[in-house]
């Protein structure tokens, strides 16, 4: 997503042991920034390929419980 409903640009989270498996395997990243639009419909604005070993420099942080893994935060701004 291009930015939020609150003005906030947008972002995805990156997982550390995924991205590690990633990495490890030579594999890459499929980023598609989108516009929504209607109740369910989205308009494609961008896309772009990226290495996993050529990703901004990432800052681990906890993730808590979930999926059991540290994570990132990568802004589509670093992206794109």
């Amino acid at each position: 997503m291009l930015e939020h409903n609150d003005g906030q640009s947008g972002n995805v989270k990156v997982y550390r042991k995924y991205h590690e498996k990633l990495r490890r395997a030579g594999g890459w990243y499929c980023f598609v920034v989108y516009r929504p639009h209607g109740r369910s419909g989205c308009t494609i604005v961008r896309d772009k390929m990226v290495r996993s070993s050529d990703l901004p420099l990432l800052r681990w942080h906890g993730g808590g419980d979930h999926r059991g893994t540290a994570q990132a935060k990568v802004s589509i701004s670093a992206i794109f």
